[in-house]
């Protein structure tokens, strides 16, 4: 999708591209997680830390930058952009889990939980 500085589509349009594109970016970090997970192995531990660093890396580099500008732009909501990369870096979470490094990832988990990863 082509982002504008100013769209010149109606907000209500905007708005249905913007959820539309959040939906296939959801999916995109659900196949991301499937493939390290894939890569790495159950209780695995600190040793594998370096997987959880890339898919968190992997989300503020290509993601984070996508979805401020979806923001700026108009096709979602700063609560709906925070949402979306809460979910993200919960997903972090649950690789952090399945290595072992973190037990139990709180439904809700995000972007205020990562330091328990890092410690």
């Amino acid at each position: 999708m082509l982002l504008s500085p100013k769209p010149d589509l109606p907000p209500e349009v905007l708005r249905q591209h913007g959820q539309e594109e959040l939906e296939h970016l959801r999916r995109r970090v659900g196949l991301w997680r499937e493939d390290f997970l894939r890569q790495a192995p159950a209780g695995g531990g600190r040793e594998w830390l370096f997987l959880v660093k890339e898919f968190h890396a992997e989300i503020d580099e290509w993601l984070y930058p996508y979805v401020r500008r979806l923001v700026e732009t108009e096709h979602i909501t700063a609560v709906e952009g925070a949402e979306f990369m809460d979910f993200c870096y919960q997903q972090v979470l649950v690789l952090a889990e399945h290595l072992g490094i973190v037990e139990g990832v709180p439904e809700g988990a995000g972007t205020a939980t990562l330091p328990l990863i890092y410690k």
